[in-house]
């Protein structure tokens, strides 16, 4: 079960680097990949990590959201 939080940690990694390079798939991989952190907090009850998981969500909303605007 370990491969899922490299798993998961590759898919954040990917997501902000993409960012990075103002590719908006960044923010598309770093959303699929919030859900997969809740599907993975949920299955092994670590509720301790949805706080993170709804603030990022929100903040890749908003950047989403702030570039539409930008460009």
């Amino acid at each position: 079960m370990v491969w899922i939080t490299w798993f998961l940690s590759a898919i954040s990694i990917i997501s902000l680097w993409l960012v990075g390079n103002k590719n908006v798939w960044g923010f598309v991989i770093g959303l699929v990949g919030q859900g997969f952190w809740l599907l993975y907090t949920m299955s092994t009850e670590q509720y301790g990590l949805i706080p993170g998981v709804l603030v990022y969500t929100v903040v890749y909303i908003r950047n989403i959201y702030q570039w539409r605007q930008d460009g």
